[in-house]
Order: structure tokens, then C-alpha cells, then sequence
């Protein structure tokens, strides 16, 4: 007991502990008093009948220790809103977002009042008003949503083909949701119905549907959803839960279409409050790629185009792990960019099918972290590393401080050698307060760390 309250509270262990101790004791004086106050004025025929003076001291024990409990627990709260609110200052000067990025979230706790009033009533769908959702390839954010009001959000996708070069010996073909490997980013708000349309134009006739994480209802909508070559499905999907979201395609054999790129993201902002507001937003989504070897050409030499391996799969053995669909997606093609003093968030997805991602980003730290994608709990602050299963998620916000390049990585680090590399570019003045030393940065030779 100590321990933990040692650790909970630090150096207020000792004043908690009096007090526990005085509640104690006026605890026990309150109960003598009230004794005394009801006592009957009859005296007992004998001392055999009549009743204790005393009060069992078991009771008395068990009253102190649910006492010092009590305050330990408010004590421990009110300590710990305290360092939420103070956690800014140890940054020193920050841009007008910064200063909301570390503000309480005790406004955001989570409610549970669509569900009780799906008991009562039914939301007249045709009296919404109609909205084109605005989609965005990674690693685009669409914008915030401002309105405060749920509409019929119409949602497009339309499944593809298309010949990638996912690594950086080799194409693969890659199954799309709008042409893209991961999906396009959707952004709704709870109380929205979504109007999910999967037109399905893979000409090499295999069906495809919408799981998304989302959705409350069998499947997450793969039921409604599954549509065959050339076949066009309508499903609506009201969003009762805020939060960070995986969707996929469910068509049997499910891992190959998620493994194939099938999959993205979805958020749904909270109907009341959205996040802290933040000076850059991207959108990163980590997969694997199970390939067999390449065929051989006329000549024996290896063909660069490779077809998908389910035996690989099986073993969990993927060739490359890759963010944003492909090896060089986050390094040479479209490395994120900011500046000193901004801040940045990141909404980050693993679609595996297989592996546990160790996000990382080497050189800052994730000022808040909303593990699994909750919005709604005060976020993790401060972490330097956050476990994001397959099929879950993660959003963390980040203040850039020192200009250079910032790498992120799975933290199971042997997977930057498969392709799990990507940069943020930060651009601004050097702060020689804050990182410096006596001869200029050199990074090492060979090093996949650093730009």
C-alpha cells in the first residue's frame, strides 16, 4: 500500500497519510459522540444483557482503511489533473495550438446517450441534410468538421486494381479502395449516417465489401456491402462511437484482401468537442507484403513484378513492412513536413494483417497519446513508444522543437531493414538551448535512421 501510493502521488505519500489518519480518529470520536447522544436511560438487569459499550474493532479497522482509501483516490485525481494542466510549461514558449494541445480533457468523457436513445426513438434518416464526404489519400487529413449538426454523409468507394512499386526491387499488384494502398481517410462526426457506396470495378471478378470498425452492426456493414464485378452496394451505418477507426474489406479470403491493401482509416469526431486544435495533421497507416519469389524471364534473369504468397502469410513471414503502402511512401516519395514550433498529430493505423506495431518516432515524444484511437479518456502524455495491434490504432501529437529529421519507425527494429522507415522533415531555427554540441551532426554511414 505504501508503494503504491508512494508512486501515485509522490511527495504528498506523508500528508495523505495523516490525514487518512485524522479521519480516522474523527471518525471514532463522532461514533463515541453519537453514542453517547442515543444511549438508553434504562440500565440492563445484568451485564449479560446488556448492550456493548464498545464498538467491534474490526468495524473500526475496516471504517479507517475505506477512509484513507477514499482520499488516497481523490487525492490521487486531483493530483493528476494537476500535472495535465501543468505539463505545458515544461516546453516553455509554443504556438497559440500548442497552448491547447496539453489543455484538460475532462470535457471529453465518454457518453452513452446514443444508445439509450435508440430505445426511444429512430433518427428520420431522409430528414438529414446530404453531405459529399471530403476524402483524402495518405497522408492528407481532411479538414476538421465545424458543423454541429449530424447529416447523411455519402460516402464513394469503388475497388481497383493497380501495378505498384512497393518495395524497391519489386511491383506488386495491389487491390484499392479509390485507387489508393491504404484507403482514402473518412471523417465523420458521431450522430452522422454514413451512406456507404462500394462499386466494385476489379475486372479480375473477385467481390469485395466495407468491414468498418466503425459501424455497429453485423460484420461492420460487410454484409450490406459486398459486391461483385461491376456490381454497385448501398448501406447506411449510423455512428454511435467516437474514436479512431480500421476499415477493411471482409470478402473471404480475408486476410489476402487486407494484406493486399485493402484497408484504411476512419474518424469520427466526437459530437460535442473534437481534439485540441494542431498546427499539421497526417494520416499513416503501416501494413505488411507477403510475396513469393520472382519469376525468371527468357534470359533467367528475375522478373521485377511479384505475386502475392499465402504460405508467407501463414508463417507471419512478410518480405517488407512498409507505412503508407510502400517502401519509399514516407522517405524519398512524400516525407511529412513542419516547422519549429508547430505542432503535428498523427493518426496512425495498423492494418498488419499479422503484426504488432512499436510506434515510434526517434527525437520528440508524443505530447498526448490517445492509445487505440480513444478520444474520449484523458490521453498518455508524454510516451515515447505506443503497441498498436493489427486492426488498431493510435493518435499522438507531437511539437517540433529542434529543425532536422525526424524518423519513425516500428521500434521492433529490425523491420526498418523491410521498409519500415519514414521522415518528417522540420524545417526553422536552431536551438542551441535544447540540442547542440561541439561539432556538427554526422550521421552515420550506411544509416536508414536520418535523412
Amino acid at each position: 500500500m505504501r508503494h503504491l501510493l508512494h508512486t501515485s502521488v509522490g511527495s504528498g505519500r506523508r500528508p495523505m497519510i495523516m490525514m487518512a489518519r485524522l479521519g480516522l480518529r474523527l471518525r471514532l470520536r463522532n461514533a463515541a459522540m453519537w453514542r453517547h447522544a442515543h444511549a438508553p436511560m434504562i440500565r440492563p438487569i445484568s451485564s449479560s444483557t446488556a448492550p456493548s459499550s464498545k464498538r467491534n474493532p474490526t468495524v473500526i479497522i475496516i471504517t479507517g482503511i475505506s477512509t484513507a482509501l477514499a482520499f488516497a483516490c481523490v487525492s490521487g485525481f486531483a493530483y493528476s489533473t494537476f500535472r495535465r494542466e501543468s505539463s505545458l510549461s515544461l516546453l516553455g514558449g509554443s504556438s497559440s495550438s500548442a497552448d491547447q494541445l496539453l489543455a484538460p480533457t475532462s470535457h471529453l468523457f465518454p457518453s452513452v446517450e446514443y444508445y439509450n436513445s435508440l430505445d426511444n426513438e429512430q433518427t428520420d434518416v431522409d430528414k438529414l441534410p446530404m453531405e459529399e464526404a471530403q476524402l483524402t489519400a495518405a497522408p492528407s487529413v481532411p479538414p476538421v468538421i465545424t458543423r454541429k449538426h449530424p447529416v447523411l454523409l455519402k460516402v464513394p468507394l469503388r475497388t481497383t486494381t493497380r501495378l505498384s512499386q512497393v518495395t524497391n526491387q519489386y511491383k506488386y499488384e495491389e487491390w484499392t479502395f479509390n485507387g489508393t494502398a491504404p484507403g482514402p481517410f473518412i471523417r465523420a462526426r458521431v450522430g452522422d449516417v454514413v451512406e456507404l457506396s462500394l462499386t466494385n470495378n476489379d475486372t479480375t471478378g473477385n467481390p469485395h465489401n466495407i468491414d468498418s470498425h466503425a459501424f455497429a452492426g453485423p460484420g461492420g456493414g460487410s454484409a450490406l456491402t459486398t459486391a461483385e464485378e461491376n456490381e454497385t452496394k448501398t448501406g447506411r451505418f449510423k455512428l454511435l462511437c467516437p474514436g479512431l477507426y480500421i476499415y477493411h474489406c471482409a470478402a473471404a479470403p480475408v486476410p489476402v484482401h487486407i494484406a493486399n491493401g485493402m484497408h484504411g482509416l476512419m474518424y469520427v469526431q466526437p459530437e460535442e468537442q473534437d481534439l485540441p486544435p494542431v498546427d499539421r495533421e497526417y494520416y499513416v497507416m503501416q501494413s505488411e507484403i507477403y510475396h513469393e519469389a520472382p519469376d525468371l524471364d527468357d534470359d533467367g534473369r528475375p522478373l521485377d513484378v511479384v505475386d502475392f504468397s499465402y504460405p508467407r502469410g501463414l508463417r507471419e513471414d512478410p518480405n517488407a513492412i512498409v507505412f503508407n503502402g510502400r517502401e519509399s511512401a514516407l522517405t524519398r516519395d512524400a516525407p511529412l513536413k513542419a516547422k519549429v514550433g508547430e505542432t503535428v498529430r498523427i493518426f496512425f493505423g495498423n492494418a498488419g494483417p499479422n503484426l504488432t506495431s512499436a510506434f515510434h518516432v526517434i527525437g520528440t515524444h508524443f505530447l498526448n497519446c490517445y492509445r487505440d484511437g480513444d478520444v474520449t479518456s484523458p490521453p498518455a502524455r508524454f510516451v515515447g513508444t505506443t503497441s498498436v495491434p493489427p486492426g488498431g490504432t493510435t493518435i499522438v501529437d507531437m511539437k517540433m522543437v529542434v529543425p532536422g529529421s525526424y524518423t519513425i519507425v516500428d521500434h521492433a527494429i529490425f523491420r526498418l531493414d523491410k521498409g519500415a522507415v519514414g521522415f518528417i522533415n522540420v524545417s526553422g531555427p536552431q536551438r542551441p538551448d535544447v540540442y547542440v554540441g561541439n561539432l556538427p551532426p554526422q550521421p552515420c554511414v550506411g544509416c536508414k535512421l536520418h535523412a
